[in-house]
């Protein structure tokens, strides 16, 4: 198969065709966020610190980006392409995962890619702060032979899927969202339908002189299946 993470882009030059009829602008965002270690859905992916660089384009309702993760010592590397589209609160984002250091990054065959393609959707309500979302890999690494030792086929997707409540609220001059996730059948995630992921997020800016602000936040969770428990603090760029 041919290079999907095109597919990723030409979605993204699609869509825009019909986003620039209604909207010109066009705006460029780059960050980068310091963390104490890379948690991810439930899981530890680096327990070191990291650093997480992004930058995307965004044009009327479409946003096309990268994003990484790389440890301080190189051991741990990742890169995401995605492309979203969003209108009305409602989102879909198509993502490129990659993040095996054993398999080749030009690989995009089904058998022996490194790659993980997942379609996204999410909705924020318009009158209170909640936004569910849920996500499947459809294409790539997440194999079902991988978690189902009586599957003979290497190649067929496991279809594994991602589901999250996010609750978000302000105390003070700190934003917090409140998370719970799980997942509705063995895979990537989790063994079975079980929750996976809960915990609360804080975002505070730091004034360090009238003229440099610093964002910071963290991160306390934990994982109702794996009894793992996650502390996580970070800075942005």
């Amino acid at each position: 198969m041919k290079k999907i993470t095109i597919l990723i882009i030409a979605l993204g030059l699609t869509i825009n065709a019909h986003a620039q009829k209604k909207e010109s602008k066009s705006s460029f965002s780059l960050s980068a966020d310091i963390v104490s270690a890379f948690v991810w859905r439930g899981a530890t992916a680096s327990p070191t610190p990291n650093i997480q660089p992004a930058m995307s384009l965004t044009t009327g309702n479409l946003e096309i980006g990268f994003w990484g993760s790389t440890d301080l010592l190189g051991k741990f590397k990742e890169i995401d392409v995605f492309a979203s589209y969003s209108i009305k609160g409602f989102s879909v984002t198509l993502t490129d995962y990659f993040w095996d250091p054993a398999k080749k990054y030009f690989d995009f065959e089904n058998k022996s890619t490194g790659h993980s393609f997942e379609l996204g959707m999410a909705y924020g309500f318009e009158k209170i702060p909640l936004q569910i979302s849920a996500a499947t890999m459809l294409y790539g690494d997440d194999k079902k032979f991988a978690y189902h030792p009586t599957e003979s086929d290497s190649v067929k997707c496991n279809y594994s899927t991602y589901i999250e409540i996010n609750y978000k609220f302000s105390i003070s001059e700190n934003d917090l969202s409140v998370f719970v996730a799980a997942t509705p059948t063995t895979g990537f995630y989790g063994n079975g339908c079980a929750l996976i992921y809960a915990g609360v997020t804080a975002n505070r800016i730091i004034k360090i002189t009238d003229d440099f602000l610093l964002p910071v936040f963290a991160t306390f969770a934990v994982n109702p299946q794996t009894e793992d428990f996650f502390v996580v603090f970070g800075i942005t760029l």
